[in-house]
């Protein structure tokens, strides 16, 4: 009986040193994901602003579109802030969404720094794709149409909004959207910087 809570000490103990030895080890290269190199900057009042390292954001969200949207009513899809989308052509949003006979969308995209926004152009329905060589038709004109466009550069918001005159039932019809963004942290846009380069 001794000898085997000998035995267990001496594997308790084991594990004991190895946790210990691998917690020093852990400190002597530990690594912060999450930390940043803060330049120092000089205390001069001639000085306006540091070196800055910069914050990015990039960022690629399948967003499904569920439950019902009344008229005038929208959705909060993307709030990137601290972050504004900074390179030109490098943030897109596509999606499917009801729309019109003549293949115009039921809903509005916005875009912005909340509470400013302004509508987005999407575009008409794209029509033609393709599968495996065979020609693939992407919208079906008074049921749900696919669209896809650029996102400006220094915008934080993107919304969804109800412009149908009537609710909108999302449930039926595989309904979503895509935001792709390319970002730079806010703080950083009125520096000498500027945001699109």
């Amino acid at each position: 009986m001794k000898f085997g809570i000998f035995k267990n000490n001496k594997i308790y103990f084991g594990l004991a040193i190895i946790t210990v030895a691998s917690l020093y080890i852990g400190n002597l290269v530990k690594i912060d994901l999450y930390g940043q190199t803060i330049p120092t900057a000089n205390n001069t009042t001639t000085q306006q602003h540091a070196e800055h390292t910069f914050d990015n954001l990039i960022i690629s969200e399948h967003i499904p579109l569920n439950g019902q949207l009344a008229n005038g009513d929208y959705l909060l899809l993307m709030d990137f802030t601290p972050f504004a989308t900074s390179i030109e052509g490098h943030s897109h949003i596509a999606m499917k969404v009801p729309c019109n006979e003549d293949g115009s969308p039921q809903v509005t995209v916005v875009t912005g720094i909340a509470p400013k926004l302004n509508t987005l152009n999407i575009g008409n329905a794209i029509n033609n794709g393709t599968l495996d060589d065979k020609t693939l038709d992407l919208s079906a004109e008074g049921r749900s149409c696919l669209y896809h466009a650029e996102l400006p550069n220094g915008i934080t918001d993107v919304a969804l909004i109800n412009t149908s005159n009537g609710t909108l039932n999302f449930n039926e019809g595989g309904y979503s959207v895509t935001v792709s963004a390319h970002g730079i942290a806010i703080q950083h846009i009125g520096s000498n910087q500027t945001v699109g380069r």
